[in-house]
């Protein structure tokens, strides 16, 4: 053995798991440089569990170096034999499948039922795998060791037309160096791996703001390797950014520790930091919350533009997002990504990924054992593996716990399957949130999270406009209202609110309209005063019970369409687009049927009147109709307000629970501020009227001037401010549908 072991810590699965695998690349490397197999034991650390876990892997090493590449082939029963420790639990079957198949690749007659008979205990789990409808697929969790070529690329080397500068970052597969391409004069990071992939390809394809953009690619065929080179980003990557936020408590997080983050890596590569841009600014400004949306928001665009490409990432983690030197998030590490659109390859080809954040379908169709089959992946599995990285940029810790190393890699696997088809409810754990955390970011991430793809969101372009709306806290308030919020508690009450927002002023409007005719009509007409009441109540029992029953039948409509969209799925776009727009102008149905209603009374008054007492003068119809419109206009504008801002904030956020920003704006948020404009001009002029009118029939009446006047007053200023918080909810709304992304 050449160099010592990593040390192996058994309290963190995933740095355990780095950490076995560093000894797995060394047991490799030894297996190289020597002419005779390296003994196992040396490699085998003290701890019990993890013992086990890493012989089951090494010997899976073994056997394939034994078969494939030296003659030196070896059999399970003797692997038993010299490690009583694989027998302590059940028969490690991944070792079984695994000399099976390198048997069978070496060119013997192998019986499964050989396997099925010599080992009985273990015979159902070995039919199983057997039996899969895939072709074989390798149990190893270190499924290709690099070639040695990498090992020989050291910082200070020139390769080809570059010279290597510093190491960024390695992996089981590749390494990426800081280097100076000597032809252009320009840094760039160039990766060194095996040619053995198509993501230049797949890279080719990928132009936006938000992916790491490849220039090119050059290849040595003699090493068969292969020279990436692309963008350089300074900034790091959001590794750094979760290991901040780990040692910082969350109410003491905000948008300057992404900032640190970038200094930092700036500081380590010698670098100065540019100049403050606008990114920079606004990112210092951010709380910790917002910058997690506003670097999902670019992230998920990212993600869906690839995803429109034909272009699968599955390998979505902090490592694989680096930032510019102002904070720009970028996409990077498509080796493991698929291309719909690349001739030749296929899902299986490239697969693989870094398991804490896998979505439980992709560690299903990683897994030996299961039946899954890459192909049947799509975009919603990269969803999982962003809203997952996500939470733990917000919580510095992952939503589910990682499970022990202790039998064998699809042992491992098995459990964190079950561990993300079970769930985890991202609200019993508040003590890891920022608070001023909204409720709805855990919601968007606790959709994202869900282990039915089908119950997560379609596209990266609908979670980045739910990440965006959490930027907005006016549409938030609207369309998902915290759950202590006095909206929510006043579901269920929405139809008699409607009424009784509609009845309040028709009432005041009507108690002030009959008091007024009967003083300056009807006192002075002869034996028309019980006339005036019999057709008063039979107006006003008609007219009140008509006009307000309408209304409320219409807000029944309304809140029936909702409960059905939501049990259902059987309603269009164009059902749904109708009773949205019939939900926002809610407020001016009422307003109609208040000011028709008004108007035809304005007509039946004197009419009846006629008919009851004889005929009236010409002053007298023009006063019963003058009054009874003005009044009418009043109660219709006050009417208009309230339906409109109650119906926006307590029945509008249920017709669509999933809100699709990606249309345009719905026409309705236009036409619902230049009414709101037309009834506040009427808010304001028609009591003006209505005090001018009275001064001029009896300029005395000093008292129903005086109350116009005061209610009007008041009237006018409460209108105004209802106006203007729906102006601005509104324009909030709008603000969520606006067409262009953001990028930087």
């Amino acid at each position: 053995m050449s160099e010592p072991l990593p040390h192996l810590d058994t309290t963190d699965s995933q740095d355990s798991l780095a950490a076995l695998t560093g000894v797995m690349e060394q047991f490799v490397g030894d297996w190289e440089a020597q002419e005779s197999p390296p003994g196992l034991k040396q490699y085998l650390p003290e701890t019990a569990p993890i013992n086990r876990f890493l012989l089951i892997e090494l010997i899976k090493i073994d056997l394939e170096f034994r078969w494939q590449q030296f003659n030196f082939p070896k059999r399970i029963p003797e692997y038993l034999e010299e490690f009583p420790l694989l027998l302590e639990e059940t028969i490690p079957v991944d070792l079984l499948y695994e000399e099976y198949h390198l048997r069978r690749q070496n060119g013997f007659e192998v019986d499964p039922a050989e396997y099925l008979s010599f080992f009985p205990t273990a015979s159902a789990q070995l039919k199983q795998l057997f039996e899969l409808d895939h072709a074989y697929s390798s149990t190893k969790m270190l499924s290709h060791a690099p070639p040695q070529a990498l090992h020989n690329f050291q910082p200070g080397h020139t390769v080809d037309d570059f010279e290597l500068l510093t190491l960024l970052g390695k992996g089981a597969f590749a390494k990426v160096y800081q280097a100076r391409q000597t032809s252009m004069q320009r840094l760039v990071a160039l990766k060194i791996s095996e040619d053995s992939s198509d993501e230049p390809q797949t890279l080719a394809q990928l132009d936006h703001d938000n992916i790491v953009r490849v220039f090119d690619q050059r290849l040595l065929p003699e090493q068969k390797i292969r020279l990436l080179y692309m963008q350089y980003l300074p900034g790091g990557t959001l590794q750094s950014v979760v290991e901040m936020i780990r040692k910082t408590a969350p109410a003491e997080r905000s948008g300057n520790i992404l900032i640190s983050a970038i200094n930092q890596s700036l500081e380590l590569r010698g670098e100065s930091r540019p100049a403050e841009s606008y990114t920079y600014l606004t990112l210092k400004s951010l709380s910790w919350p917002e910058t997690i949306c506003w670097l999902g928001i670019r992230l998920a665009n990212a993600l869906d533009y690839a995803h429109q490409k034909g272009v699968l990432h599955r390998d979505i983690k902090p490592a694989n997002v680096l930032l510019t030197s102002d904070g720009v998030p970028k996409l990077a590490d498509f080796n493991i990504s698929f291309s719909s659109h690349v001739t030749g390859t296929t899902p299986a080809a490239y697969f693989g990924g870094s398991l804490a954040y896998m979505s439980p379908e992709q560690l299903e169709a990683y897994a030996p054992t299961h039946t899954r089959l890459p192909e049947s992946l799509d975009e919603r599995s990269d969803l999982y593996s962003l809203g997952l990285m996500l939470w733990e940029l917000l919580t510095g810790v992952r939503p589910f716990q990682d499970p022990a190393i202790s039998s064998g890699w699809s042992s491992l696997l098995n459990q964190m399957i079950q561990q993300r088809q079970s769930g985890s409810d991202l609200n019993e754990m508040p003590q890891h949130l920022p608070p001023d955390c909204p409720e709805h970011l855990v919601t968007v991430l606790q959709k994202c999270l869900t282990p039915t793809p089908e119950e997560r969101w379609t596209s990266g372009a609908e979670l980045a406009s739910q990440l965006k709306l959490c930027l907005n806290p006016r549409a938030q308030q609207i369309l998902y209202s915290p759950s202590t919020s006095w909206f929510s508690r006043l579901k269920g009450w929405e139809i008699p609110l409607v009424i009784l927002v509609v009845a309040i002023p028709n009432i005041l409007a009507g108690l002030f309209n009959f008091f007024h005719n009967r003083k300056h009509i009807v006192e002075h007409l002869k034996n028309s005063e019980e006339a005036f009441w019999q057709i008063q109540s039979i107006i006003n029992l008609i007219a009140y019970p008509l006009g307000l029953g309408l209304i409320g039948w219409i807000t029944w409509t309304i809140l029936r369409f909702s409960a059905e969209n939501r049990l259902s799925t059987d309603s269009t776009d164009q059902q749904s687009a109708v009773v949205e727009k019939r939900c926002l102008r809610l407020g001016h149905y009422a307003a109609l049927i208040c000011t028709a209603e008004w108007v035809v009374a304005g007509i039946a008054y004197p009419v009846s009147m006629h008919y009851a007492i004889g005929s009236l003068s010409i002053t007298a119809y023009l006063h019963f109709l003058g009054s009874l419109l003005l009044c009418g206009l009043i109660a219709a504008s006050y009417p208009f307000f309230g339906v409109t801002w109650f119906s926006l904030h307590l029945i509008y956020p249920r017709l669509h629970p999933a809100h699709d920003f990606s249309q345009p704006a719905p026409e309705s948020y236009t036409q619902i501020k230049r009414l709101s404009w037309v009834y506040l001009i009427l808010a304001f002029l028609v009591p003006m009227l209505s005090i001018a009118s009275l001064a001029m029939i009896n300029l005395d009446d000093k008292i129903a001037i005086g109350i116009l006047t005061v209610a009007g007053t008041l009237g006018a200023i409460s209108i105004f401010r209802v106006f203007q918080a729906l102006q601005a909810d509104l324009d909030a709304l709008n603000a969520l549908y606006s067409p262009q992304q953001p990028t930087q």
